[in-house]
């Protein structure tokens, strides 16, 4: 134990005001500079002092009722600080947890090193398959649960549901993306206009890890 912590051990042991033991850590701690200054090692001084424990227990014997009552008021506001501590480290963890759970948002393809224009892009190809019928392209790009969804009868339904007669594709109109997490799970999210010859469509397309398509709505 070197003199630090000798010193630190007794304070810690001492049931006094914190006035008084902030005295008493000073003539320690002058006790042993003095010593020292005579050429003592600290080795020798420690061996002299005695265990901090020790030190410490006969100090409180010679304790006043005053500075015994100051020292548990002490010993009991401290107890308080360390509650109230882990009380505001437990709020610290809610808010955290609160602020993790909150949806977010943020410039499409940040999380997976794509432009805006890129992720858009990836958008309108699985219109275009969706176009060709191509079911098993779009199979190819989707996550598995999307995969067990997609058939021609359901797109055929879902064609039917907007319009009987679409017509020709001409041109894709406005476009935006973003990027939203929550929790753990971050999805990039495609709203794309496209111009038919009898009908305008907007598509609400996600895509989740990898860019694999998980959604496909029509509106």
């Amino acid at each position: 134990m070197n003199q630090r912590s000798y010193v630190k051990a007794v304070a810690k042991r001492l049931t006094c005001s914190k006035a008084r033991r902030d005295e008493f850590v000073r003539d320690l701690e002058s006790d042993i500079a003095a010593a020292l200054a005579e050429g003592e090692t600290w080795e020798q001084v420690e061996r002299r002092m005695g265990d901090p424990r020790d030190v410490a227990r006969e100090f409180n014997e010679d304790l006043s009722d005053r500075e015994l009552a100051a020292g548990k008021k002490r010993r009991r506001n401290k107890v308080v600080g360390i509650v109230s501590g882990a009380v505001v480290v437990v709020l610290v963890v809610l808010v955290a947890a609160a602020w993790w759970a909150t949806p977010k948002t943020a410039p499409a393809g940040q999380s997976v090193g794509l432009s805006e224009q890129e992720v858009i892009e990836r958008a309108q190809e699985a219109i275009v398959l969706f176009d060709d019928g191509d079911l098993e392209a779009m199979r190819a790009m989707s996550t598995e649960v999307m995969q067990n969804a997609l058939d021609a009868k359901s797109m055929d339904a879902a064609r039917a549901s907007f319009s009987d007669d679409w017509g020709a594709f001409e041109s894709f109109g406005n476009a935006y993306a973003f990027e939203a997490s929550q929790l753990w799970v971050t999805q990039e999210v495609v709203e794309v206009v496209a111009i038919y010859e009898n009908v305008t469509v907007t598509y609400d397309i996600v895509f989740e890890k990898d860019m694999k398509l998980s959604s496909f709505f029509i509106k």
